[in-house]
């Protein structure tokens, strides 16, 4: 009895020893726990559920209106042309642009979305309703705008500041018209044409203004009476020829400006200018991009011909492979008015006599200050090559300076400063018997 009573009491102290490092609680004689030692938990405030789903952006909308826009037509239809306002093409152009960088965005979010498609349905809306019917002859287009321009409904800024309109060509349209004479785009009748943009079509090929079956042969582009005509991105103007500027003649105080495109294939028959023809005090020919080339003069100018104090300003672009077959001036001929050459590059011309790249007239101005025109005269591309020669044997593959009692010459490339104001400056001097 002892022995059980004393086990028992053993097994209440283990049993007492646990609970203490347990921590639980004890209990009293009248059992009732002892909450003394029981720790306390802290609250655990509860907040709000954090929402971790993506929002779903739907761009099925905008997928729509860039499918709208591509049937718009933009890229006009096959051997076609059309006319739009330069602006209203622009912005439709502008937003097709944003709307597939949006598109293409796996970061956009709705708003933007939202905004790029408004944006793009309210540009198409407007290009479908100003783009004119598409044609196939350039000379019924340019009576469509002559007619919107002198109807009197309001053309915005008529007559101080005209908003200017593109004509858009796709694929190749050739010449099959008898008239007018002066060229196949005769844009000279005087205040009644805005500012006009030439281009071709974004599509592969571009576009083509063919004049080779024209009867009898003109000129491609015809720009007087003070005009204002540029050529643009994909268009090839070709086939041109006359008496004198085959492919493009630009006179009385107008303004022609290349930024991009080619002017190729072009002749004259008898004179000058095979390419590019420009005459008359305030006329201008700025180059910024672009190429003339494979044009043929039958005297001088095979490229470019400047004279009656016109100026040719050249800030880029190529002037190659054309030629001038009886005189001189291969790539460029300045026989009066002012040539700057800032940049670009004149290569591969020929002239018969002298001035294979530029022939310099005794009246005509010539500053280059950048840009590369090839000497050399190996007849090689890409160098410029005169041929004959003068009476002494000077040639000016590069360029060739013809000012009365001050003859000057540059066979080898001229990359750096040029001018005819400085004998010393990359020239060499020589004399006629």
């Amino acid at each position: 009895m002892k022995r059980y009573s004393l086990m028992t009491a053993v097994l209440a102290l283990m049993l007492a020893g646990a609970l203490a490092l347990t921590g639980c609680p004890k209990t009293t004689g009248d059992d009732d726990p002892d909450t003394s030692t029981v720790p306390t938990i802290p609250t655990v405030p509860v907040s709000d559920p954090v929402d971790l789903t993506v929002p779903v952006v739907d761009k099925t909308a905008l997928q729509t209106a860039l499918t709208a826009a591509a049937a718009a037509g933009k890229d006009g239809t096959a051997n076609t042309l059309y006319w739009v306002p330069t602006a209203t093409l622009t912005a439709f152009e502008t937003a097709i642009t944003e709307a597939q960088t949006v598109n293409a965005n796996a970061n956009a979010d709705q708003a933007a979305v939202d905004s790029a498609k408004t944006t793009l349905e309210g540009a198409t809306t407007a290009f479908t309703g100003q783009k004119s019917a598409a044609e196939t002859n350039p000379v019924t287009v340019l009576g469509a705008i002559k007619t919107a321009y002198n109807s009197g409904t309001g053309w915005p800024g008529y007559p101080a500041d005209p908003t200017p309109v593109t004509i858009i060509v796709s694929g190749i349209i050739t010449d099959t018209s008898t008239a007018p004479a002066n060229g196949w785009l005769d844009i000279s009748v005087t205040d009644t044409y805005p500012p006009i943009t030439l281009q071709g079509t974004g599509a592969t090929g571009g576009g083509t203004l063919d004049a080779t079956t024209a009867s009898p042969r003109k000129r491609v582009l015809n720009i007087n009476n003070g005009h204002k005509v540029t050529l643009g991105a994909n268009l090839t103007l070709t086939g041109g020829s006359s008496t004198s500027a085959g492919g493009v003649q630009i006179g009385g105080a107008s303004t022609f400006t290349m930024t991009d495109g080619t002017i190729s294939g072009n002749s004259t028959t008898s004179s000058m200018g095979g390419g590019v023809y420009l005459g008359g005090s305030s006329t201008t020919f700025t180059m910024t991009g672009g190429t003339i080339s494979g044009n043929t003069a039958k005297t001088s100018g095979g490229g470019v011909f400047v004279t009656s104090s016109a100026t040719f300003k050249m800030d880029n672009g190529t002037i190659s492979g054309n030629g001038a077959t009886q005189t001189y001036g291969g790539g460029v001929m300045i026989g009066s008015g002012t040539f700057t050459m800032n940049d670009g590059t004149i290569s591969g011309n020929t002239a018969k006599t002298t001035g294979g790249g530029v022939q310099v007239g005794n009246d005509a101005t010539f500053t280059k200050n950048g840009g590369i025109i090839k000497g050399g005269g190996s007849g090689t591309a890409p160098d410029n090559t005169a041929t004959d020669g003068d009476a002494s044997g000077n040639k000016g593959h590069a360029v060739y300076w013809a000012q009365t009692g001050a003859l000057r010459k540059a066979d080898d490339d001229v990359e750096g400063d040029l001018k005819t104001s400085d004998a010393t400056a990359g020239w060499t001097a020589f004399t006629l018997p």
